[in-house]
């Protein structure tokens, strides 16, 4: 993995999780790797939890393969060092998730989620969208996906919705519009079925939902 990659180091405190940017300075094999350490307002505000020991997830994605891979792991701070150039020195992954992002290649996930219907232009609703089905987003793919939820009349092949889903340890929920494709059955008598949808947004805003969506979804793997 190249110098330079971007990276988002999360740190795990007991109310609610930081996440510092910062890029890959080296790697010591099978010790340790080292970050830039930063100083912006995240990293002040992080600063207290920065200590030998302290439990952290790392995420990235390298893009200097022809298909982009998405990394995750667990890991702990090794220490500090601040004397010359300052890095953040952390211990060499034990286990490392990865994920090959292809253009059509469905990658299974399982994370709560949920889909809203996008209200008609023009129309007269006081609301903007209507929570209409709660459940998992089961798989994703940067042209689509599938999400399992309660069968509704108001969701039918083409309705534009917006598909919503919950960031692991976090509060955030991360939105993008999508367009319902096809509606199949699958508990009858619970009225549950799977919604086939294609990603509306934008080529970036749709590659950076799926990677953040694929690095959940590993993150909430078994250690």
């Amino acid at each position: 993995m190249p110098c330079n990659t971007e990276v988002t180091v999360q740190v795990v405190t007991p109310s609610q999780p930081i996440r510092l940017r910062t890029r890959l300075i080296g790697v010591d094999p099978h010790r340790s790797l080292i970050f830039a350490l930063g100083s912006d307002n995240s990293w002040q505000e992080a600063k207290k939890f920065l200590k030998p020991g302290q439990p952290i997830i790392v995420r990235l994605v390298n893009s200097d393969e022809p298909d982009a891979n998405i990394l995750a792991f667990r890991s702990s701070i090794r220490k500090l060092l601040s004397s010359t150039e300052p890095w953040l020195i952390i211990d060499y992954p034990k286990a490392l998730q990865k994920v090959a992002l292809r253009q059509h290649s469905r990658i299974a996930v399982n994370l709560e989620a949920s889909i809203q219907v996008m209200p008609v232009e023009g129309s007269d609703e006081v609301e903007t969208t209507q929570l209409l089905s709660p459940g998992q987003l089961s798989n994703i793919s940067i042209n689509g996906g599938a999400f399992i939820g309660k069968i509704l009349q108001e969701i039918s092949v083409d309705t534009p919705c917006l598909l919503q889903v919950k960031v692991l340890q976090e509060t955030e929920t991360m939105s993008i519009p999508i367009t319902i494709k096809n509606i199949q059955d699958i508990e009858y008598g619970r009225m549950r079925g799977q919604y086939g949808f294609e990603l509306s947004g934008e080529k970036s805003e749709t590659e950076a939902f799926v990677q953040k969506v694929i690095l959940n979804h590993l993150l909430q793997q078994p250690k």
